[in-house]
């Protein structure tokens, strides 16, 4: 099995066309024929999840339900193995029913899998969700 880094994983998922990430249709080529090798497996690690739905949301612009595919896509690839696999697809939905952001989603749930209660944060979107609570500053 193989680590991918979020470079290599965004160069595999997003054209070159779409947008310009540094990348060459090349190299672009190069990570398709090396992702689709007979006998290939990947890791996907949830840093690299969260890197990449970031990066989709807020640089590419894509839709809640855009992204909520390509996750899908890395959650169902047979030669892809994501690392914490539940915590991610029970982030995604999360994520899909709420305007809260998926890392967020994703450390509420890796949390929530390693027994704490609750995630204590300041973000006020997360807060309303379930697995938050916001920390209040007391005097």
């Amino acid at each position: 099995m193989i680590g991918i880094d979020t470079n290599v994983l965004l160069r595999w998922l997003v054209s070159p066309d779409e947008w310009d990430i540094g990348s060459s249709k090349s190299e672009s080529d190069l990570v398709e024929k090396t992702i689709r090798a007979k006998g290939a497996e990947f890791f996907v690690n949830p840093i690299v999840v969260a890197e990449t739905t970031w990066i989709l949301e807020r640089k590419l612009k894509l839709t809640r339900a855009d992204v909520c595919e390509v996750v899908d896509r890395l959650l169902y690839s047979t030669n892809i193995t994501l690392g914490l696999a539940s915590a991610v697809n029970d982030a995604r939905q999360i994520y899909q029913e709420s305007n809260v952001g998926f890392a967020d989603c994703l450390i509420s749930c890796i949390n929530r899998g390693a027994g704490c209660a609750y995630t204590l944060t300041f973000d006020k979107k997360a807060a309303r969700q379930a697995g938050f609570r916001n920390i209040q500053i007391r005097d």
